[in-house]
């Protein structure tokens, strides 16, 4: 990718100096909305206060009597829904859920109610899937080359969401994956263009507010070019500040030029902003205070990253990160249902920040700044004051107006890398194979509602040699074939298994879809036919589908560089 240094450097600088216009000089509502924040906090205890600054995970599908203490006991701020934690049944479960915790919390004695937040970012991190219309993956909607793509997709989801009783989505990202080898953000990315990353996540933004749901931008300060899952490990953004602020941070300033409510921290290392080896961003006050607030002027809530993510529980407990991310300058603590924790642990957390302000550890007044934005972000979104929030309705998730925006979606993003034999289109009836491997023949029935007489092996995800034996002996019979690979840099027996379909003169015949990030092109650089679908979900499959079978033109155009592609 190159960006010519001019331009770039100027539309950094225009956005952060918008971003800083844009949140500064509240309006006399917003200054009504300050004011009653602030009385509420100062009517507030202690533990009261320190309550509404975490925001939760729990387990299991109802309001048990641990999360009813939590709510009632220890005035806990929000609620993080977790299909992992049992949280996700269905979607009636899901909004009988919500409408339980809300009335429980505004029972309390300052009318305050939830936070109740998901990570439904569309593609592979979506907690709601049967029954909720999910949309594609970002890097999908970054190959529509349409900024309305974005909108819609932050339309569909919002409403939803609303209808559910879910205030917050833990979105967009707006990381820019520079890097083909990212092993966490990939297609949760819009792309690797910095521009193209801004306008999808501000126009992400505007559908959000449009519809009344809190988004929230990440993972700042850029977790796009990092070598390592911060779930795992403590990755490391290596570049310069004339880097970070040409490519990582002009989607940030452009989502705090659209209004968005809420930033959440990035467990990354950042040398150019904060000198001490193996700090965080999320615990460091250069970056948040200091880049953050003051150089983007973000006015907003900072929300931390999960604490017992790797990249942070393996130096801290989980009440040692909250108190240093807390003094950084993040005003919501957020725990995750990350392996090996449990919820027990937050309140270790909560009892740690409670003596930290008792003891003067953390100043009142950073407390109270921190409980204001919170409660005057509440006020915004209907979470606070006398009114009841309205009930939620899961009859209005998953209509028919939702899934055939995202059939439009899907449609939309399928992408031809290349045909240099005329591979496609496949006429429906012919008999073909198709090869999943890691899938199952279930998954693949989207895409056999049209291929009808294609036959679906689903070898191992890392296919053996005794398995591409199998499978080339078996390819020989079908007049065409398709065959699935998905972040094969992980799983090198998928690209062998191309090459050995390759080898035995099947390339005339073969079409290789990436159902991830579309890099795997780069490891099977002798096929003939490459196309990306950005994820196996079934109406990606079906739009997939309709490509391959003549049904649909694909349209998509990759949203990032894949190495070595000499094009169609």
């Amino acid at each position: 990718m190159h960006i010519p240094p001019r331009p770039r450097r100027f539309l950094a600088a225009a956005l952060l100096a918008l971003a800083a216009l844009l949140t500064s000089a509240p309006t006399a509502p917003a200054q009504d909305a300050r004011a009653r924040a602030r009385a509420l906090t100062e009517a507030m205890s202690v533990p009261e206060k320190v309550g509404q600054t975490m925001l939760v995970f729990f387990e299991g599908p109802e309001l048990s009597p641990e999360l009813k203490a939590m709510i009632a006991t220890h005035h806990v701020g929000g609620l993080l829904l977790y299909d992992s934690a049992g949280n996700v049944r269905d979607m009636a479960q899901v909004a009988g859920l919500t409408a339980a915790a809300q009335a429980l919390a505004q029972a309390g004695p300052h009318g305050l109610g939830l936070f109740i937040a998901v990570d439904q970012e569309g593609g592979p991190v979506a907690r709601l899937r049967r029954g909720f219309a999910a949309t594609p993956p970002n890097m999908a909607l970054g190959a529509t080359g349409r900024a309305e793509s974005a909108a819609l997709a932050a339309t569909v989801t919002a409403r939803q969401l609303k209808a559910l009783g879910i205030t917050m989505n833990l979105a967009p990202v707006v990381d820019v994956n520079s890097n083909p080898a990212n092993p966490i953000i990939g297609v949760r990315s819009y792309g690797e263009n910095p521009q193209t990353v801004a306008r999808f996540g501000a126009a992400a933004v505007r559908a959000y507010r449009a519809q009344g749901v809190m988004a929230c931008a990440k993972h700042f300060p850029g977790h796009g070019d990092t070598g390592f899952d911060s779930h795992v490990r403590l990755p490391t953004v290596p570049h310069a500040m004339a880097r970070l602020r040409a490519v990582e941070l002009p989607p940030f300033a452009a989502a705090i030029a659209a209004g968005v409510p809420a930033v959440m921290t990035a467990h990354v290392e950042v040398p150019a902003l904060e000198p001490e080896p193996g700090l965080p961003a999320t615990m460091s006050p250069r970056v948040l205070e200091g880049l953050l607030r003051g150089e983007l002027g973000f006015r907003g809530l900072i929300i931390s990253d999960s604490l017992t993510m790797g990249a942070v529980a393996g130096r801290y407990d989980a009440g040692e990160a909250a108190v240093r991310a807390f003094l950084a300058g993040a005003d919501v603590l957020c725990f995750g249902a990350d392996r090996g924790h449990r919820p027990e642990e937050q309140l270790d957390a909560l009892r740690r920040m409670i003596q930290a302000v008792e003891s003067g550890e953390i100043p009142m007044a950073r407390l109270d700044a921190a409980v204001e934005r919170i409660v005057a972000a509440k006020l915004e979104y209907g979470l606070a004051g006398p009114e009841a929030l309205p009930a939620p309705d899961p009859a209005r998730v998953d209509t028919p107006e939702d899934r055939e925006a995202v059939r439009r979606l899907a449609d939309a993003s399928i992408t031809l890398l290349r045909d240099r034999g005329g591979v496609i289109p496949m006429a429906p009836r012919t008999a073909g194979l198709l090869v999943w491997p890691g899938g199952s023949p279930e998954a693949a029935a989207p895409f056999t509602e049209l291929g009808t007489r294609f036959e679906v092996r689903c070898p191992a995800e890392d296919p053996s040699a005794e398995e591409r034996a199998a499978l080339v002996a078996a390819a020989g019979e079908a007049r065409r074939l398709v065959v699935f690979t998905r972040r094969a840099d992980k799983s090198p027996g998928q690209a062998a298994l191309v090459d050995e379909l390759l080898a035995a003169g099947l390339g005339t015949r073969m079409a290789v879809v990436s159902l991830d990030v579309p890099y795997d092109a780069t490891l099977t650089p002798e096929a003939p036919c490459l196309l990306a679908a950005w994820s196996g979900a079934p109406e990606q499959l079906r739009a997939l589908a309709r490509v391959l079978f003549g049904l649909a033109r694909p349209t998509g155009r990759p949203p990032v560089t894949v190495p070595g592609l000499d094009g169609p």
